[in-house]
């Protein structure tokens, strides 16, 4: 796999650039990153708004985004999308450590506890050159906190506490300490959120006749530990840890409540255990019956058990400027463990991920910058199963990338010019191998029409290498690559405007039209000597159109803000109910309104989502009990709160989520009776001090 190689390769580059620096301090360039020819980023989510907010988990950072969507449930259980493309083709990105690879089909492949974040944004669409490996359709990037960010004027040590409560079953607490002595900084965090099975909105009730989401409930912990130093006044390295942990009874197929369905007999037969329990079928509908006569819920076939989520990061940073003719890099090596573990079953399955980049910006012309670098990820599936016959190995595949990229400011007009080369080798666990390369162009164009309003087009390829099958099942399934096979590529065009007026109105706008050929897909085939194994091939087009619209306004202490989304992938020219390649999404509205009062550092505000009528679509495989079209309706969420800030380093923060208690199901998992009804009204009060 060549891991010291690569490794020593982007170690060797580092230092190069390191021993390269002048004793001539040069001026520093600034790019801003907004000024990149392509609209393709969110506004970021900071440390200071995550600190006025009541918020746990991605879904909440997040939640001011029209385009961006969450499954119902709590960790794992969520299934995230992007303009309606599912979890297959984005991926979450943490100081530049990333995999593609899911644990299994039925559980969420993100895991992020966002009071370890400094930053939150989010890439949509196919990325320019330098957007690193795989981004064919979006990413979500964090960058963690360091003490520096949390030490304030005068300070060598400080803490942070934060406590949480929520009224629909949960409790959430948290202490990082951090310091700094000379050249060193440190920091090591904790937190904990305990969450007990929670309950749905108005009219919700499962098959045993309460408002409880079953399997719903979770213990989570985050943990980060950093130590930083600065070499020079221009120069860091940053060493990390982080550990993110989801613990409970959790369903099989965590994006399914099989509490709403009654258990069937397939083929009308029962199962020697259920005939020991005295079970029955009843003629006609193939529903089974208890000894009293009473149907029987289908919760058991979810295998309700305790399991254990896992995601372990170590990494290490460095970042420079003014470097000789390097005036800005930055690099990182990490390594990335998921693991999944059902103590009962004695079951234990992971995925090792190890990431290298290497990012280098230099004025070739002032005021013009270059971009370019190397990426480089390496991913090995494995499993505690017994091998099944023809499975060789564990699954593996590297990735490496190349890329160049232009910004020329031409004022009024900033191009992007942008190249990169991808390659992979990829080894499924049947044996042999497949490796493939593609150079993949980027151009983007902004206009300054006139002060505040600006116009911006772009037109961006990616590739994604084949992902590796499942972890879970890696053993269970012999997998062969099709001898065509090959990446994914994507082709983006988006056109938009930005618009903003005296510091009080903002308008952004956009359009996009999307095209990704070649779909991995999987099929069971024989072989000539009549063995069994999953052959995996291209096999299918993903197109994908829809367009954005946000607007704030600012007034002394009046804010005001909506957004709308809408987008309508479709696999084959066909509506998809797949959560991990595409989803139909309903037309999405966001709104927000709040008003500060300075004189008492309060902040009252009201946040709204409301999704329109997702039409209706072929129910996936599990996902509800019968082969009917399901609709998938619309709902409207109303959330409101209050933040005080008594001193500097005091947030306090009360919400009411799903203030009026809305029984619904989010559009960013599968369609059906079966899919997991979200959280109804939860009453929420946290605060966090500095100290």
């Amino acid at each position: 796999m060549h891991k010291p190689l690569v490794l020593s390769a982007l170690a060797l580059a580092v230092s190069a650039a390191v021993s390269a620096q002048e004793t001539t301090t040069l001026e520093a360039i600034n790019v801003n990153i907004g000024q990149e020819g392509a609209k393709n980023k969110t506004n970021v989510v900071d440390m200071e708004t995550l600190n006025k907010r009541t918020d746990t988990d991605l879904r909440g950072a997040l939640r001011n985004e029209p385009s961006i969507n969450f499954g119902g449930g709590n960790g794992t259980s969520q299934w995230l999308t992007i303009r309606g493309i599912g979890q297959d083709q984005v991926d979450l990105k943490v100081d530049g450590v990333h995999s593609d690879t899911q644990m299994f089909h039925h559980q969420g492949r993100f895991m992020l506890d966002p009071s370890l974040v400094k930053t939150v944004s989010v890439q949509k669409g196919t990325g320019s050159a330098s957007a690193g490996i795989g981004a064919t359709a979006g990413s979500i990037v964090a960058k963690t906190i360091s003490a520096s960010d949390l030490l304030q004027e005068g300070q060598n040590l400080g803490g942070k506490i934060n406590a949480g409560y929520s009224s629909n079953k949960g409790q959430q607490l948290g202490l990082t300490v951090y310091g700094k002595q000379g050249a060193f900084d440190g920091l090591i965090a904790g937190d904990f959120n305990n969450r007990k099975d929670y309950k749905g909105g108005h009219g919700y009730h499962n098959l045993l006749g309460n408002d409880k989401v079953l399997n719903s409930g979770l213990k989570q912990r985050g943990y980060l530990g950093k130590i930083g130093v600065d070499i020079t006044p221009e120069q860091r390295l940053d060493l990390s840890f982080r550990q993110e942990r989801d613990s409970g009874v959790r369903a099989l197929r965590e994006e399914f409540d099989f509490s709403q369905t009654f258990l069937s007999a397939r083929g009308g037969r029962l199962t020697p255990a259920q005939r020991q329990q005295g079970y029955t079928v009843e003629p006609g509908t193939n529903l089974v019956k208890d000894r009293n006569g009473n149907y029987v819920s289908n919760i058991e076939n979810n295998q309700p058990r305790y399991r254990i989520a896992t995601q372990n990061t170590t990494n290490l940073e460095y970042e420079g400027r003014n470097m000789g003719f390097i005036d800005k890099a930055t690099a990182n090596l990490g390594r990335m463990t998921i693991k999944r573990d059902e103590p009962d079953e004695k079951a234990h399955h992971e995925i090792e991920t190890y990431n290298g980049n290497l990012n280098l910006e230099s004025a070739f012309t002032t005021p013009h910058v270059f971009k370019y670098g190397v990426n480089w990820r390496y991913q090995e599936g494995k499993s505690s199963g017994a091998r099944a016959a023809g499975v060789v190995r564990n699954q593996n595949k590297t990735d490496l990338g190349f890329y160049g990229e232009a910004i020329w400011n031409l004022n009024p007009v900033t191009l992007t010019t942008g190249l990169r080369y991808d390659h992979f080798n990829y080894k499924p666990s049947g044996g042999g191998s497949k490796s493939s390369g593609k150079l993949n162009p980027s151009i983007g164009i902004i206009y300054d029409v006139i002060p505040g309003l600006s116009l911006n087009a772009s037109h961006n390829y990616a590739s994604r290498s084949p992902r590796l099958y499942e972890a879970m099942l890696g053993n269970g399934r012999a997998v062969r690559a099709d001898s065509g096979l090959k990446a994914e590529h994507a082709r983006n065009t988006e056109i938009g405007f930005d618009y903003e007026w005296n510091d009080a109105l903002t308008l952004e706008g956009g359009y996009f039209w999307q095209t990704t050929k070649g779909i991995i897909g999987t099929a069971t085939e024989t072989d000539a000597r009549g063995a069994t194994y999953r052959r995996m091939f291209n096999g299918g087009k993903l197109k994908n159109s829809g367009y954005e619209l946000g607007a704030t306004y600012r007034w002394q202490g009046l804010k005001l803000g909506a957004g709308v989304a809408y987008s309508k992938p479709k696999l084959d020219g066909a509506v998809a109910d797949n959560n991990y390649t595409a989803i139909p999404v309903g037309r999405t509205w966001t709104t927000r309104a709040s008003y500060t009062f300075d004189n008492i550092h309060t902040e009252i505000g009201w946040r709204g989502r409301f999704v329109q009528n997702g039409g209706y679509t072929n129910p996936s495989r599990g996902s509800s009990g019968s082969d009917a079209r399901v609709e998938r309706p619309g709902y409207g969420v109303s959330d409101f709160y209050v933040n005080w800030e008594p001193q500097k380093n005091l947030d306090v923060n009360l919400s009411v989520n799903n203030a009026f208690d809305k029984n619904y199901r989010s559009h960013s998992q599968r369609a059906g009776t079966s899919t997991l009804a979200e959280a109804g009204r939860d009453i929420r009060l946290n605060f966090k001090y500095l100290f």
